[in-house]
């Protein structure tokens, strides 16, 4: 018998940034009373209490779930209350140079950005995406 069986969110367990729906938390919830069950997404932890969590029993069971947002990055377990386990964050520097080296790299290749996405930093500025 599997110990573990590993789910993407969206596009599996649900559509994409919807919620589950009746018969797939009644499934789930049965999956977990025989085999623990880890769940992966993009999304943050915000997207799977809306999308997961708030749709099944708030029950004993839950202890069989693990939670993996932002593609693994991070890792949750109930205990009771949902733990954080671990977050692989990256630094403020980091962060900068990743965005740096993308803003250059997109210069160089001649890159024309359409659309400007925008990410909230934790000190709450607007970091542009697209090239200078």
């Amino acid at each position: 018998m599997k110990k573990l069986i590993v789910f993407d969110l969206d596009g599996t367990l649900a559509e994409s940034k919807s919620p589950l729906d009746a018969e797939m938390s009644a499934r789930l919830h049965n999956l977990l009373g025989v085999v623990k069950v880890a769940i992966i997404s993009g999304g943050d932890w915000p997207q799977f209490e809306k999308q997961v969590l708030s749709h099944l029993p708030h029950d004993e069971r839950l202890v069989n779930l693990s939670i993996l947002p932002t593609c693994g990055t991070k890792f949750f377990q109930y205990k009771g209350d949902w733990t954080k386990l671990y977050s692989e964050d990256f630094t403020a520097d980091e962060k900068k140079k990743i965005t740096n080296s993308l803003e250059r790299a997109l210069g160089i290749a001649g890159f024309t950005v359409e659309k400007v996405w925008e990410t909230k930093l934790k000190t709450g500025e607007a970091k542009s995406l697209s090239p200078r």
